[in-house]
């Protein structure tokens, strides 16, 4: 009896803090087609500086499709997306990118022009996930430049969402607080029939 008290009661808890505002905010990404799987270039500009950028499916980290971003140290391609934030907020950055071959290579990716990620003639061995906390200014220019002389570089799955906070916000503690007084009634409750029978 006590244990099905108590899981009715964790199990509203759990319902309770689901329905919790912001919530739902964290997984929402700002980032139209982050892992192109659109399968074009649908919510990015392109700048094709020195060689041609292409989606392809050889290589990609997740999905169907990713960015291979060609481009020539003289002339790096660029791939970028304006965002809507809210100014003043910040927001979890997650993408994962493929250097390729042993060749002269440089990837950089800025946020609003500040550099939040750069590294040069690196050779990964497969897709890195790079994560970075960014803040929000309305209108905020997220792009990534890259060369890589006689390979490739891959972009994939990108996004920009609202971090999840640390520390619960007030109505979240509110439900909490709420749960556990109901937790606790429901047993003293339990103990006084038990008492009585």
């Amino acid at each position: 009896m006590r244990f099905e008290i108590l899981r009715n009661a964790a199990a509203g808890l759990a319902m309770a803090l689901a329905l919790a505002p912001g919530a739902a905010d964290a997984a929402t990404n700002l980032v139209v087609n982050g892992g192109f799987e659109a399968g074009d270039y649908s919510g990015w500009t392109t700048n094709a500086v020195s060689y041609p950028q292409t989606i392809v499916s050889h290589t990609v980290q997740e999905g169907t499709y990713s960015a291979q971003m060609e481009g020539y140290s003289f002339g790096p391609n660029t791939l970028s997306q304006v965002l809507a934030t809210a100014s003043g907020q910040s927001y979890a950055l997650s993408f994962w990118y493929n250097a390729q071959g042993n060749s002269a290579n440089g990837f950089n990716v800025t946020w609003n022009g500040v550099s939040i990620f750069s590294v040069t003639d690196q050779v990964t061995t497969g897709f890195q996930q790079i994560s970075a906390v960014v803040m929000g200014s309305g209108s905020d220019a997220l792009v990534f430049t890259a060369y890589n002389d006689r390979y490739n570089t891959f972009v994939d799955n990108v996004s920009v969402s609202t971090p999840l906070s640390p520390v619960p916000e007030p109505a979240t503690w509110a439900m909490m607080i709420v749960g556990f007084g109901a937790a606790g009634a429901m047993i003293r409750t339990s103990r006084r029939r038990s008492v009585v029978a």
